[in-house]
């Protein structure tokens, strides 16, 4: 009987040491997911696009920005105190813009315009019939802003801006640029593709 009760006893501590719920195994710990990223069950991080890392933390560069649309926000009302068109009546800007890569190539002209357009408080939005991808994300480039004449078309105000810009607060659809006088500004509407 003592030999039995030996034999139970010795069989019962085999089954509990074999038993699953091993507690010697190290279970992760949980990390916090940065920039929108979600815990995974191995305790570390799915990111959202544009950000990697074992928390989200760090913030790619974009392999290239395309811009959908320009919305021109403000830009100065008068050539220097007269009027953008005098021919054959006195009249506001008739606009349009291109824009320029760092070598001050054009890379994009907007083939519709805005007539009679005020700088003053309204907006135009121009939504681009051919996106503008951009890879050169880091580069400056130039948005100048154009009155449209029936001779010589006339500059009204250049702005520069970078296609991605890591000081921005994340990867936002819509960014605001302003010229260096605050006289010229314009909203753009970006995809990003990493």
């Amino acid at each position: 009987m003592k030999k039995l009760i030996i034999t139970l006893s010795f069989l019962m501590l085999i089954s509990v040491s074999c038993s699953s719920d091993d507690s010697s195994v190290d279970e992760c710990t949980p990390i916090a997911c940065l920039n929108g990223g979600t815990e995974t069950v191995d305790c570390g991080c799915d990111c959202p696009e544009g950000y990697s890392g074992t928390d989200c933390s760090a913030k790619l560069t974009p392999n290239s920005v395309t811009i959908t649309k320009v919305v021109i926000k403000k830009f100065p009302d008068t050539d220097n105190g007269n009027w953008w068109d005098t021919f054959p009546t006195n009249s506001d800007a008739d606009i349009y813009f291109t824009i320029q890569n760092s070598s001050d190539e054009t890379i994009y002209s907007e083939p519709n315009y805005y007539e009679d357009a005020s700088g003053l408080n309204v907006d135009y939005p121009f939504t681009l019939d051919s996106p503008l991808s951009i890879n050169n994300v880091t580069g400056v480039h130039y948005l100048t802003l154009i009155d449209l004449d029936t001779n010589t078309d006339n500059t009204i105000s250049l702005l520069a801006f970078l296609p991605y810009d890591a000081d921005r607060d994340g990867f936002p659809n819509t960014f605001t640029v302003t010229n260096s006088t605050d006289t010229f500004e314009c909203e753009m509407t970006v995809e990003y593709t990493w």
